[in-house]
């Protein structure tokens, strides 16, 4: 016997976000098409056809139906509690979850920083040169305590 994905019924203050997440063109795409995977999934349409539809894998599709179906009894909690917060349950759970990898080194402060030094003449630091070089960078932004380490491609990969 072929598997026969889940039905999904979605109340109408969801289906209303969800609408406006599909017809949105300033959300990111990705949350606009697993808003349409949704949509398209209660409207009762298998994967196979969800995925020709919005050009992407059955996996994946089924992944998002089985999501939503996992999330439905939170949202429609917040739903019958306190609608106002809705649209950020929804938003959220249509973004991309945290991947694992390496934390970052350097935060947004620091990156700013070297960038801001980047920008003024290297005679302000001591140095007789008339441009920067990616170590002389280096070396004043450890030396002015922004970082206790850089590498000379961080700074570039800063400066891009």
């Amino acid at each position: 016997m072929p598997f026969v994905a889940a039905t999904v019924e979605i109340p109408e203050g969801i289906r209303h976000i969800l609408l406006k997440y599909a017809k949105s063109r300033r959300l990111p795409a990705r949350q606009v098409q697993r808003a349409k995977i949704i949509l398209l999934a209660a409207d009762g349409l298998n994967n196979m056809q969800i995925s020709s539809q919005v050009n992407l894998g059955q996996g994946s599709v089924s992944k998002w139906r089985t999501r939503f179906l996992k999330e439905l009894p939170k949202l429609q909690e917040i739903l019958e509690k306190d609608s106002s917060h809705l649209e950020d349950a929804i938003s959220s759970f249509l973004d991309d979850k945290p991947r694992p990898g390496q934390p970052r080194h350097y935060n947004d402060e620091q990156v700013m920083k070297i960038q801001e030094i980047a920008c003024r003449t290297p005679q302000e630091f001591g140095y007789e040169a008339s441009h920067w070089s990616l170590n002389m960078l280096k070396a004043v932004a450890i030396k002015e305590g922004i970082v206790s380490t850089v590498s000379a491609k961080s700074v570039s990969r800063f400066l891009k």
